[in-house]
């Protein structure tokens, strides 16, 4: 009973842990992490991109991604368009105000990451790495094996 008790906890703390990297990214850098994955892949690609490799490049299901869409094109730092190719395509690129916003905001973001992770060595954090990717891949695996 113990041992299970320690795991409960550990589970706790991971949630934990992500509530509050989320909630610092967004106090230091200034967007919450979705918002921040769709600018920082439109400003990395440098080109317009589609709607659903959004999707994929943010981890964001596509109705989570139509919202944060309307939010940044009301804001002006996207604009939409639908594919000349195939209309049934609608591609996103960053607008000037975009690129500013995103240039302004690295380094804040780089600061955060020497901050919280800056101290820690390179063993422990290729331990940390593994150990977390080996958490997702048991997460994800229950999840599929659920909706088959």
């Amino acid at each position: 009973m113990p041992q299970t008790l320690e795991k409960i906890r550990v589970l706790q703390q991971l949630g934990r842990t992500y509530r509050a990297f989320m909630s610092g990214f967004e106090k230091e850098v200034g967007h919450f992490m979705p918002r921040w994955r769709i600018l920082l892949h439109l400003y990395n690609e440098a080109r317009a991109c589609p709607q659903k490799e959004l999707c994929d490049a943010a981890h964001i299901d596509p109705g989570a991604l139509s919202r944060q869409l309307a939010t940044l094109e009301e804001l002006g730092w996207i604009a939409r368009a639908t594919d000349a190719q195939d209309k049934r395509i609608t591609n996103v690129s960053l607008t000037e105000e975009g690129r500013r916003q995103v240039e302004a905001s690295m380094p804040r973001r780089a600061a955060f990451i020497e901050r919280t992770l800056g101290d820690i060595d390179d063993t422990r954090l290729h331990q940390l790495m593994d150990d977390l990717v080996l958490l997702e891949t048991r997460f994800s695996a229950r999840a599929a094996e659920e909706t088959v």
